[in-house]
């Protein structure tokens, strides 16, 4: 998981800062160990790698995790919900969201809302502890889930201080652009936001820039890879950047506005990532995105073309509304920063190992 999107960011973020929190003698990191090994901070010598390659999700991995877990383990971290059913050591569990229960009309094939169903039960009944990454995941957990005695801690997402910092190189594309980063799957709204484009790209000369893995405009969304067809001259799908990486920061810094029109989102990463980079956003009125982004984002109603496309509008014409919504976001992203999210992490891993 340490490459997936998201959650990929997640680890690479804390494992590291966790490592120098925490004062216990060895760690043990589970995965494939070739792509481990490519992490410096994965050097240490208090670090031991095990390799282990089964396909998240899969049967294979329900059986060899249990196999790998060295016995003297203290306590296993699950970054995501698919535990280890036949482990029987402490779990310290962490749920990113529960979107597989909230909107099933996006889960294609009963067997993965089943799956979903099956495992967040067993986080439930099987956690020792469970850290959610906003207080609205942890409510969605706690309806769709009532089962359970464990404390469930809210322990937001950061971000890292280098995204505040200058990016060498200018502008990463010839003319002015909307941006849009992330996963291209239907909950993600793209196609409404390709409609809203559709009725501003006579109005403004902007670009809309998608950054997100090409074959999601094809196993994820349709009518998004329709509609972003019929607009090939003026939609620009870049594929998918990795964290991190450089090229990613300047199209944050030189957009205009990122907007984020998902239909579920427990915290939205992206728009924490552009605010700090110098890019006010727009995002959806829904979920946890409110709790997050407070006054330092404009937001639409993700199920109204026109509403977003008048949203872009503003945005991008009026620079007074777009300075003050800059200055807000910014304030709002220094909010969060990793070492805090480890920190109070690392107070639960403490909390469990005392009791």
């Amino acid at each position: 998981m340490v490459q997936s999107a998201g959650i990929g960011t997640y680890l690479q973020e804390l494992v590291p800062r966790l490592f120098k929190v925490l004062s216990q003698p060895a760690f043990c990191l589970l995965g494939r160990a070739d792509l481990l090994r490519g992490f410096s901070w994965a050097q240490h010598p208090n670090i031991r790698i095990i390799d282990c390659r089964a396909g998240i999700y899969s049967l294979r991995e329900q059986v060899e995790l249990p196999m790998r877990i060295p016995r003297d383990t203290t306590l296993y971290w699950s970054p995501h919900y698919n535990i280890p059913l036949w482990y029987r050591g402490p779990l310290l569990v962490t749920v990113h969201d529960t979107f597989h229960l909230a909107m099933p009309q996006f889960v294609e094939g009963w067997h993965r809302r089943a799956y979903a169903r099956l495992m967040f039960r067993a986080v439930r009944a099987k956690a020792a502890a469970i850290v959610c990454v906003s207080r609205f995941a942890r409510d969605q957990l706690l309806q769709f889930v009532p089962e359970g005695r464990q404390d469930v801690t809210v322990v937001h997402n950061g971000v890292d201080a280098s995204w505040f910092a200058p990016v060498p190189g200018g502008p990463p594309h010839g003319k002015p652009y909307i941006l849009f980063v992330g996963s291209v799957k239907p909950h993600k709204n793209l196609s409404r936001l390709l409609e809203a484009f559709a009725l501003l790209q006579t109005h403004i000369p902007h670009d809309l820039v998608i950054i997100g893995r090409r074959d999601g405009l094809i196993t994820g969304d349709a009518s998004a890879m329709a509609m972003a067809s019929a607009m090939s001259d003026r939609v620009i799908c870049v594929g998918e950047l990795e964290h991190g990486d450089e090229l990613l920061r300047r199209f944050y810094r030189y957009a205009d506005v990122l907007v984020m029109p998902s239909l579920y989102e427990s915290f939205g990463l992206p728009a924490l990532e552009a605010l700090a980079s110098g890019c006010p956003v727009i995002v959806s009125r829904v979920a946890g995105l409110p709790e997050v982004y407070g006054e330092g984002a404009m937001y639409c109603d993700p199920y109204d073309p026109s509403d977003i496309a008048e949203r872009i509008r503003l945005m991008v014409s009026d620079r007074g509304v777009r300075e003050r919504y800059l200055t807000a976001g910014q304030a709002v992203a220094t909010q969060y920063d990793w070492d805090t999210t480890a920190e109070k992490l690392a107070a639960v891993v403490c909390a469990l190992r005392v009791s």
